[in-house]
Parts: structure tokens; C-alpha cells; sequence
């Protein structure tokens, strides 16, 4: 102990660990489990879509014309995907497959990288950049993944 350091001081640790350390532990999710992920998310979309359509009907507001329901499915979209991953980390898919969304390096991913993975569904047969490849192209653009947090 150096004679400046405070005797009762509480311990020091290192907070900020490899990624490699953090690379070890975390195991990334299948694609047979992406897949899982993408049918009953889709499903799911759906029925957001279907309650925000039925409110609006309530509300007075019809969604019916041409640019009101590409704005509306736009809306759900983004309000399926930014919300519950930004805000949680996955969709009800990934929670029911028991995955997780996050940065490269296992830290929480960030809102600007949910608003990116989202961004990149919309790239044309997307869901097909995942043959050969374990990551989409909505993982790679944005910089996150998908882990399995159920073993």
C-alpha cells in the first residue's frame, strides 16, 4: 500500500473488461431460433397493428388512405421494434425464445443502433441475408446481436 492511499477507501475494480472476457461468456442465438424470433414477432406486429388500428377507429381517424396507412405501418413498426428493444432489449419473440439484443461486445445496445436494426428491416428480402450467415443484415449494419440468455 502506498502511504497516500486511503486505508479505508473501498476497493477498486475493474469495471471496463475485455471483450474477449465478455466474448467467452455470451453465446449467440441460433438461426433456427432467429427464425422462431422472426414468425412470432410478425405475428405479433400484427396484433400491435391491429390495436392501434382498432384505437385510431375509436379515435375517429381513418388509416385506410394511401399515405395514412404506409405512415401507420411505419409507426408500428417502429413503434413494435424501437420501443421494446430500446427499452428492454427484446421483442416478445426474443423473450419468449429467450434471447436478448445487444451491442458487439455484450453492453446494452444503444437506442441509435435499435433505431438502425430497425432502419435495416426494411431493406428488401432482409430476413434472407441471414443464409450462410449467422447474423442479418440489421445485425451487422447497426453494430449489435443476439444472444441466448437461457441456457
Amino acid at each position: 500500500m502506498n502511504k497516500f492511499e486511503n486505508p479505508y477507501a473501498p476497493p477498486q475494480s475493474n469495471v471496463a473488461a475485455p471483450a474477449a472476457a465478455i466474448d467467452g461468456d455470451l453465446i449467440d442465438a441460433t438461426n433456427g431460433t432467429r427464425f422462431a424470433n422472426l414468425i412470432i414477432d410478425s405475428i405479433c406486429r400484427l396484433l400491435f397493428a391491429l390495436a392501434v388500428g382498432v384505437a385510431c377507429g375509436l379515435a375517429g381517424i381513418d388509416v385506410r388512405p394511401m399515405g395514412v396507412s404506409f405512415l401507420f405501418g411505419l409507426v408500428t413498426i417502429f413503434g413494435y421494434y424501437v420501443l421494446l428493444e430500446g427499452m428492454f432489449g427484446f421483442t416478445v419473440g426474443k423473450l419468449i425464445t429467450g434471447t436478448r439484443v445487444v451491442a458487439l461486445d455484450g453492453s446494452k445496445a444503444k437506442f441509435g443502433a435499435v433505431v438502425g436494426r430497425t432502419l435495416s428491416r426494411f431493406v428488401p428480402f432482409e430476413p434472407f441475408s441471414f443464409l450462410g450467415n449467422t447474423a442479418g443484415w440489421h445485425d451487422r449494419w447497426s453494430g449489435t446481436r443476439v444472444i441466448r440468455v437461457r441456457r
